[in-house]
């Protein structure tokens, strides 16, 4: 529940709590009522805002959500490549999916990072890992990245192509397409727009709300973990 929603109740608790002791009598069912409305009309304002973010992805597309679980590795990996200072790191946020990018059947990260330091007005930085020898290493990084990101199905093998909205500076949105040649994508800026949307298949990695998760605080951060 958004902080927001959560100062409304408690206010809405309290004036009920005061109007109960003045007089000896509960709320009225009226404004029980209205407080219920209020918070309802709350909710369906922000969750229209997310559904509206992911409207542009095709339905035969999966969605799924970045990991929950803090990588060390990875997060020290970003705060190195990046050279993010002690001062940003708590304000920096990583959002990290596994997936097999080159179709090699090993599972790749693929991890944007937000914040002041790595993000601007046509989007966030990125990195592409993979594992070499036990040690995660960069394969590929990116800017201007915007989740979430499309990788759509690859029957033939080999790469696959990644589809990202590209925004800002005053053009218009678009939705792009990003195509590995020589073990190297294409960047945002030089992509082509995507040919046919519609009926893509495969899956949208990093579906999430990165306004609301600012809001609650359900995010990855850059900051050290606490001993």
């Amino acid at each position: 529940m958004k902080k927001s929603t959560v100062s409304f109740l408690v206010a809405v608790s309290a004036l009920a709590f005061m109007a109960g002791c003045g007089n000896g009598t509960k709320e009225s069912p009226e404004k029980s009522e209205a407080a219920e409305e209020n918070v309802q009309d709350y909710q369906e304002e922000t969750d229209g805002a997310a559904a509206e973010s992911f409207a542009w992805l095709p339905a035969g597309v999966e969605r799924q959500e970045a990991e929950t679980e803090p990588n060390e590795e990875l997060r020290q990996l970003i705060v190195d490549y990046y050279e993010i200072p002690d001062y940003e790191l708590a304000d920096s946020r990583y959002y990290y999916s596994y997936v097999d990018l080159d179709s090699d059947g090993k599972n790749e990260i693929f991890a944007v990072v937000a914040g002041s330091y790595t993000s601007g007005s046509g989007g966030s930085s990125a990195l592409w890992c993979e594992e070499q020898e036990g040690v995660l290493q960069i394969k590929q990084a990116f800017t201007l990245v915007n989740i979430p990101i499309i990788v759509e199905d690859n029957e033939e093998g080999g790469p696959k192509k990644m589809i990202v909205e590209r925004s800002g500076g005053g053009a218009a949105t678009e939705y792009v397409e990003l195509i590995c040649t020589d073990g190297v994508y294409n960047s945002v800026s030089e992509a082509e727009p995507a040919a046919d949307l519609k009926n893509l298949q495969g899956v949208a990695i990093l579906c999430n709300d990165m306004a609301d998760d600012l809001e609650t605080g359900n995010y990855l951060t850059l900051e050290e973990p606490q001993q």
